[in-house]
């Protein structure tokens, strides 16, 4: 497990020659602790229709610290099987978002859909259908962080540290949702 891990997932901005959408992006930060345990922050950002590129820039690169291990999450194409490796195409215009100076490592997931949805039912969440609209994506963002690293968790991490990280993220998300009900958050 990296020192620390930024999960990403993004709804990059249009390029100049698209007509003008909203864009943002999801953050997922974990923080390990002692005995396999870990601090969790979750983080999304939506800015509307023609507002500037560079702010979202901005406000990833604050998430960042030297010691930090970008996973970032990219949505498969539909169709693509499972057990069939496939080549994360990762675009200049995605890399242009990703702070570069100090990052121990980038970490690109390629995640066919249906794989993400899962993820998400492991950690009590669920997503809406493989082909969102732009707005649709946008509330999700957060969700979809989540799912991403529960799948890196089960593909990468050996299963007693599986087993405690994900027991720790139930239990963060629970006194998450159990704050926002409360109006604390």
């Amino acid at each position: 497990m990296p020192e620390r891990m930024v999960v990403l997932s993004l709804q990059l901005p249009p390029l100049r020659h698209e007509p003008l959408a909203p864009f943002g992006f999801g953050a997922f930060i974990v923080t390990p602790r002692w005995r396999n345990e870990a601090a969790f922050a979750s983080h999304a950002h939506g800015y509307g229709a023609g507002y500037e590129p560079r702010r979202m820039r901005e406000d990833i690169r604050r998430l960042f610290t030297p010691d930090t291990t970008a996973l970032i999450h990219t949505t498969a194409p539909a169709g693509l099987r499972q057990g069939r490796p496939q080549a994360t195409r990762v675009t200049s215009s995605l890399l242009d978002f990703i702070p570069r100076s100090g990052l121990m490592r980038n970490i690109h997931v390629n995640i066919p859909h249906e794989q993400l949805v899962h993820a998400a039912r492991i950690g009590g969440r669920e997503l809406s259908g493989p082909n969102p609209s732009v707005i649709q994506r946008l509330v999700q963002l957060r969700i979809e962080t989540q799912a991403a690293w529960i799948f890196w968790l089960l593909a990468s991490c050996p299963p007693p540290v599986r087993r405690n990280l994900l027991a720790s993220y139930l239990s963060w998300r629970a006194l998450d949702q159990a704050a926002s009900r409360q109006g604390i958050i």
